[in-house]
């Protein structure tokens, strides 16, 4: 039986925690393609953070909650400012990480099943917002966080325009995701840790004229802040 999907990652996350420098997980496409991602990205801190993270760091504001969090670079630094921070992962090693490295409330969780409610910021960053899989996902996320947001809060989130490649590998599978009828930013994953394999899943990368029209279909606004070689932060508000 296959590791639950992010599982393979979890034990990655946990391994490096535990010592070893060079963990890693083998990331699987759809198409065949193969990647080693090394995971000390993930225990980045602040002085190693990108324009775009130090941008969206700076924006955030009250109560925050953040999703797809990791081992909580982010969560870190933003409790260091003196912000109350709701950190969830779906990963139950990535959370045990956080409480160990100082992370106050840590939630092991998807956001569909979180208790708390009433956030004055909610924040993606890694491209967590790829864990909607799709645009119909992309669509119900927008939703609900009409549910979790004060009346004057927003979203921050980053994702990645897949359009800005030169990679022939990744431009010929953008054409198969046409010819399949699938938006060209959904990728068909499957990671692996140590010859384990996860389960399928998932990942969207959404470009901001796409992610803008969602986002209106839904009745937000959305402002790009910042767009370096196709990674951007967008500002999203009711």
């Amino acid at each position: 039986m296959p590791l639950k999907s992010m599982e393979p990652l979890g034990l990655a996350l946990k391994e490096f925690y535990e010592g070893n420098k060079q963990a890693k997980v083998i990331f699987h496409r759809d198409d065949g393609f193969r990647d080693n991602h090394y995971v000390f990205h993930y225990f980045r801190t602040e002085k190693e953070f990108s324009l775009i993270e130090k941008q969206a760091i700076a924006l955030c504001r009250g109560k925050v909650l953040d999703i797809g969090a990791g081992v909580g670079p982010h969560s870190l630094e933003l409790q260091k400012r003196g912000l109350k921070v709701y950190a969830i992962d779906i990963s139950l090693n990535a959370c045990e990480i956080m409480k160990k490295r100082g992370i106050k409330n840590v939630r092991c969780s998807t956001v569909y099943d979180l208790d708390e409610k009433t956030f004055d910021t909610i924040l993606l960053m890694g491209r967590a917002i790829g864990f909607v899989e799709d645009l119909l996902g992309l669509k119900k996320f927008l939703n609900f966080c009409k549910s979790l947001l004060t009346p004057d809060g927003y979203i921050l989130l980053d994702s990645l325009d897949v359009r800005s490649t030169t990679v022939p590998e990744h431009l010929a599978y953008q054409e198969r995701n046409r010819k399949l009828g699938r938006y060209i930013g959904v990728i068909g994953l499957q990671m692996e840790y140590k010859g384990k394999l996860g389960e399928k899943f998932k990942l969207l990368h959404v470009d901001p004229q796409t992610l803008r029209e969602c986002a209106k279909e839904k009745g937000w606004s959305c402002e790009i802040l910042e767009n370096e070689d196709g990674n951007y932060l967008v500002k999203i508000f009711k």
